[in-house]
């Protein structure tokens, strides 16, 4: 299977997050960057196994931050929700700044973050 590229955007202004991914046979790879300064501020790597307490699909996580950055909050949640719903193993790395947020921005920030995966997902369940 040739990688398939999958772009999509959530939010306006300040508060606009873009999620470019690229799927590959044997998983995804995915980046997040919005706000007004996009940079790499943190990796998320998800890996599928079977639930301890269920027949569903669920999966372990490793993160790592940039010093300084907080991107792993969003890294994170994302690579866990695209893993478990594919099955895939799934990388993201996210990197949204603005300056001087107010804390109803950063949660717009975190839940545009969230919308846009669930954007990406939508268009990978047509590509089936």
């Amino acid at each position: 299977m040739e990688p398939k590229e999958i772009k999509v955007s959530y939010g306006e202004g300040r508060s606009r997050i873009d999620l470019v991914s690229v799927i590959t046979s044997d998983g995804l790879s995915l980046t997040i960057t919005g706000g007004e300064k996009p940079h790499v501020g943190g990796v998320a790597v998800s890996v599928p196994r079977k639930s301890l307490s269920s027949d569903e699909i669920s999966c372990d996580t490793w993160i790592s931050p940039v010093p300084g950055h907080k991107d792993t909050e969003v890294a994170g949640p994302v690579s866990a929700m695209i893993c478990r719903e594919t099955g895939q193993t799934t990388a993201v790395v996210a990197g949204i700044h603005i300056a001087n947020p107010g804390e109803h921005e950063i949660r717009q920030l975190v839940e545009n973050s969230r919308e846009a995966a669930r954007l990406l997902l939508e268009q990978l369940g047509d590509l089936e």
